[in-house]
């Protein structure tokens, strides 16, 4: 016994040392105080120090320590019957055959092995045997590695501000080709009249905020929330009425010797108006969002004048033939470093944004209750909480970062010039022999490009109305966050349908009941109208019941648990982690009792070799797990555009010539919302498959923990909830609205006949008394 234990102190730190693997296992370091490690200890008390570097204690302090410690001593017992067995039938076979161990067995590998086993099955610390802490050591390396992966993925959201590329919906060749239009509309009209008419004002109005950031450089103030509209550039009359009068009487006066003074209007040659999207306030970051508009304001006035040039030599070409051709391509090297700043500065700004979030989810949010701790103060273990977060950085960026231009081109008082069509025909003629990059990267002449023909064929009422909605479902840049919306929309507008309906049913049968207690004449003749009426509302409640019946489950699920699959999948992920964890610390005696097996040559005998593959698929498991996350949120993304591209195209093919109206409409939102839901499902299921299926690439066996059924069942019993929710609050309401109109309306007639009684008696009082006797 005293060699067994000095082998496992001699196997242990092998097994378990930091020290040995300091170089190769530094990405695996786990910190003391992480979640998982807490969690740990609530599962295999103390022991689990020996993760984090600690000793274990000496005796059990967990209800599982004191039960393996019994069950360690009977493996070692099982071990050590297997042991004799063994070297009894290998000192008969060495007998008979002349073979040490006999020809059976590897005269090598067995006597190793057997120390191994015995070795590993012995109870170390906390009533743990030495191959339970090495699943416990493996587990928590492995708590560290997928940390690491973690951080390694807010790193990348921190130096990036997003998931994807930005979704830029600048059109750069457009928005230059209006600049050039509108600079050689000023140049051209200044050149005709030779006399500056139109000048340009890089001018920029802020409307709505007091702030002058942006309208006077220079000038300190203190930072505001970032505006929303901006006329950065504007090709505005250089006179007014009154001063294009006087000027143009001097003008004459000295035989237009300085030219022909006139007045075109309002921005004759057009204007740049760029319109950011609204930020809220409360996201803390409106000095990023302030340093990308002003950053934009400048891009945008560096490419007009850069183009500045090229509009003069266009001009000049117009009115002198002999003067060189335009540079074919100044146009194209415009645009190139417009879209280059352009996107430069939005990978600056994005980057800015995620790190002031990403930075802020470090240190934890106290201002909102149970977001104390940050995303990498936790480790990986709270990776599933934020999605939402994830995506409001995609939101926030992709919003700040479209940026919308309104290009005005130049108005009719410019187009009126009678020189104007010549200096357009001269661009017309640059733009034809200007050379552009095509798709290929390549620089080709402009009239070499292809281009795919636009298709000016709209779809249908019902296919256009379908777009709508779909386009409202995807109007953020996560389908499922368009998907939640949708379903709020649904569940509001029932709610307000409801209401109405109930409120219009009350009121019917209210005046129903009223007519049929006031009979008589007035209340004979009210009556066919009040009761037609009250069954008419009673039907469209009900009728509205039974339609919420079918949308409300499906609201309920777009609007609160599909939002949700991504948290509940990684908790069912977790859960399978600790399952498999717990798994093998109880089997870990009986793995390690296998070693002595003799079957097989090497350090690991044949029944011993599915254990490590089991120990690696634990090892690995949370780091998968996180790829499966992040896969899933990039998936879900991908697969909806496909969906999108796919869906419209294909449901038009099949509707073809068949009459379509509303029923179409709800089945085809039907179909894409069950699609949609699916690409959910499936995405996000990612973070239970790849740590399930990734190890059949080297042979090992598929961990399937159960985590999509368990999901599945939630779903089933959230969706029949639902509908008998909506089912029983449907005949409590036409109930309630019945029994408490008639009540009402049953008091109320009493009250009348008891009225008209007194009423009546009151009347034969007073004949009696006024009667003649």
């Amino acid at each position: 016994m005293k060699i067994l234990k000095t082998l496992a102190y001699v196997l242990l730190p092998l097994l378990l040392s930091d020290g040995v693997f300091a170089q190769t296992t530094s990405i695996t370091d786990v910190a003391a105080d992480d979640k998982s490690v807490e969690y740990l200890r609530y599962i295999f008390g103390s022991t689990v120090d020996i993760i984090t570097g600690g000793t274990g204690p000496s005796s059990p302090d967990s209800i599982l320590g004191a039960m393996s410690l019994i069950l360690n001593t009977g493996m070692l017992v099982f071990t050590g019957l297997i042991v004799s067995y063994i070297f009894l039938t290998g000192l008969l076979n060495s007998a008979h055959e002349g073979v040490p161990l006999g020809k059976l067995y590897n005269s090598m590998w067995v006597p190793i092995r057997v120390v191994i086993a015995l070795s590993f099955v012995m109870p170390f610390a906390g009533g743990y045997s030495v191959m339970q802490i090495g699943v416990l050591w493996l587990a928590g390396h492995g708590i560290g590695l997928a940390n690491t992966t973690w951080n390694a993925a807010l790193d990348h959201m921190s130096g990036t501000g997003t998931l994807y590329p930005a979704q830029i919906s600048v059109n750069y060749e457009s928005t230059a080709m209006q600049v050039l239009n509108s600079r050689v509309c000023m140049h051209g009209i200044n050149t005709a009249d030779r006399h500056v008419n139109v000048v340009d004002e890089p001018i920029e109005i802020v409307e709505g905020v007091s702030s002058t950031d942006l309208r006077t450089p220079g000038v300190a103030s203190s930072i505001e929330i970032a505006p929303q509209h901006i006329v950065m550039q504007r090709y505005n009359s250089y006179y007014n009425l009154v001063s294009a009068a006087g000027a143009y009487t001097a003008a004459w006066l000295s035989d237009f010797s300085a030219g022909v003074p006139r007045y075109y209007g309002s921005n004759p040659c057009g204007s740049v108006k760029l319109e950011f999207a609204e930020i809220d306030e409360g996201t803390a970051i409106d000095s990023a969002v302030v340093n990308f508009q002003t950053k934009v304001v400048g891009i945008y006035a560096d490419l007009d004048a850069d183009l500045d040039p090229l509009a003069r030599q266009i001009v000049q070409k117009a009115v002198d033939d002999s003067a060189p051709d335009p540079d074919p391509l100044a146009y194209n090297d415009a645009v190139k470093q417009f879209k280059f700043e352009y996107e430069k500065a939005v990978n600056e700004a994005m980057s800015e944004i995620a790190t002031l979030r990403i930075n802020k989810w470090a240190n934890g949010n106290p201002d909102v209750a149970g977001t104390t701790v940050g995303a990498r103060d936790a480790g990986w273990i709270t990776v599933g909480a934020w999605y939402w977060d994830f995506q409001r950085i995609n939101a926030e960026t992709q919003k700040m970062t479209s940026v919308k231009a309104e290009l005005a081109g130049p108005t009719s008082d410019a187009i009126e010039h009678d020189d104007y069509s010549m200096f357009i025909d001269a661009l017309s003629g640059y733009r034809q022999n200007m050379l552009v990059t095509n798709s290929n990267g390549a620089t080709v002449n402009a009239m070499e490009r292809s281009s795919y023909a636009e298709n000016n064929d709209s779809l249908n009422f019902v296919m256009n109305r379908t777009e709508s909605v779909l386009n409202f479902a995807l109007s953020e840049p996560d389908p499922i966050t368009g998907m939640a919306n949708v379903g709020h929309m649904i569940i509001g507008s029932f709610e307000v349908a409801l209401a109405g309906a109930f409120l219009t049913d009350l009121a019917a049968c209210v005046a129903d009941d009223t007519s049929e207690a006031v009979g008589g004449l007035i209340g004979g003749a009210a009556r066919p109208v009040t009761s037609s009426l009250c069954r008419i509302t009673n039907k469209t409640l009900w009728s509205l019941v039974g339609a919420g019946m079918l949308l409300i489950p499906i609201a309920l699920m777009l609007a609160f648990y599909i939002p949700a699959t991504p948290m509940i999948l990684w908790i069912m992920g977790v859960a399978g982690w600790f399952v498999l964890l717990i798994e093998a610390v109880i089997a870990a005696p009986v793995w390690a009792a296998s070693h002595v097996f003799p079957e097989g040559n090497g350090f690991v005998g044949e029944r011993a070799k599915a254990g490590y593959m089991v120990a690696l698929s634990l090892f690995l498991r949370p780091t998968l797990a996180i790829f499966g996350f992040i896969a899933g949120m990039l998936l879900v993304i991908v697969m909806a555009k496909v969906l999108m591209l796919i869906f419209l195209p294909a449901m038009s093919g099949m509707l073809a010539d068949s009459l379509s109206g509303v029923v179409t409409l709800f089945a085809m939102l039907a179909i894409f919302t069950t699609v949609l839901m699916q690409i959910a499902h499936r995405s996000f299921g990612l973070i239970h498959e790849i740590p399930d299926k990734v190890l059949r690439y080297i042979g090992g066996g598929q961990e399937n923990l159960g985590e999509a059924s368990q999901e599945q069942q939630g779903r089933s019993i959230f969706v029949g909830g639902a509908a008998k929710v909506v089912s029983g609050a449907g005949h409590s309401m036409r109930d309630k609205t019945r029994s408490g109109a008639k009540n009402m309306f049953d008091a109320a007639g009493g009250g009348l006949k008891n009225a008209a009684g007194a009423a009546k008696a009151g009347m034969s009082k007073m004949s009696k008394m006024l009667s003649p006797k």
